[in-house]
């Protein structure tokens, strides 16, 4: 249905790919990232559900030049150092099967972090980190301490979560940097929708939607322009005006007067005429 309603109109099926806007967001996890590959630290990248810190991440990342491994759960289970460990094997190793026990596998890691940190930096990259176990996130600071050959840390950490797991925890906290996102401005949120909907959206629209709570992460200013669209085809709109946009907003209230509309014509003559008639009827009174 939303790509339908974006085709109606003209736009792609997903035209937010193709936005491409540096936040103030961005700039502050690319120097976090960098300096986590770089140094090999231990960081945490804290925000909202949809404030954008896994594609900042990743585009960071990206730039670096990291070699990056990333544990996956496709179910809502925990992530355990399990995972974590068979991901690096196998991201880093892709020949090599992981071992079966836990101490030989530790062995396995450690040999296998030594042996690919010296053609390229790595990274662990571990989403959702605020699920993690108070217990995985301290196997984490003992995976950093590993050596190989003289050289420690092995790899650099960076956990992308909504609340900061990490602090809580005093010998991991100590240990790593933090960053906390703080969303999308009003001017980025007008940028990013006259860039993506360009002669889509009317100007007076541009002028409300940034305004709104929904416009603070990439998630719900995404939601807030795929209602506007709906809004729109309902009214059998091609764009999103601004009483399409204060429909949304504001639902079942009315939008405030345009008092910058030109009167009907005639309509200032019949004023006028009124006022010239008024001298008149107060003398015959």
């Amino acid at each position: 249905m939303k790509v339908l309603m974006r085709k109606r109109v003209g736009l792609p099926a997903d035209p937010w790919s193709r936005l491409h806007l540096e936040t103030a967001d961005d700039r502050r996890v690319a120097g976090t990232v960098a300096a986590a590959v770089e140094a090999r630290l231990m960081v945490s990248i804290v925000g909202p559900r949809g404030a954008g810190k896994t594609h900042s991440a990743r585009m960071a990342l990206n730039t670096a030049g990291a070699r990056v491994v990333e544990p996956l759960r496709l179910t809502r289970e925990r992530l355990h150092m399990g995972d974590i460990e068979w991901a690096i094997v196998r991201g880093l190793m892709p020949d090599e099967r992981p071992r079966r026990s836990g101490e030989a596998r530790s062995h396995q890691v450690r040999r296998v972090l030594g042996r690919a940190q010296q053609s390229a930096p790595i990274v662990l990259l571990i989403d959702d980190a605020h699920t993690l176990h108070h217990q995985t996130l301290r196997a984490l600071k003992r995976l950093r301490e590993l050596d190989w050959l003289g050289v420690s840390p092995l790899l650099g950490i960076v956990l992308l979560g909504q609340a900061d797991r990490v602090g809580a925890i005093p010998e991991v906290g100590l240990r790593s940097d933090r960053v906390r996102l703080a969303g999308l401005t009003v001017d980025e949120a007008a940028d990013a929708l006259e860039d993506v909907l360009g002669t889509r959206i009317a100007p007076g629209a541009v002028n409300q939607l940034p305004h709104s709570d929904r416009a603070r992460n990439w998630l719900d200013l995404i939601a807030l322009v795929d209602d506007c669209l709906a809004e729109a085809s309902a009214r059998g709109e091609d764009r999103i005006e601004p009483e399409c946009a204060h429909a949304v907003l504001h639902p079942g209230s009315q939008p405030a007067p345009d008092f910058e509309t030109k009167p009907a014509d005639g309509a200032i003559d019949g004023v006028l005429d009124g006022l010239d008639e008024a001298p008149a009827i107060r003398r015959a009174v």
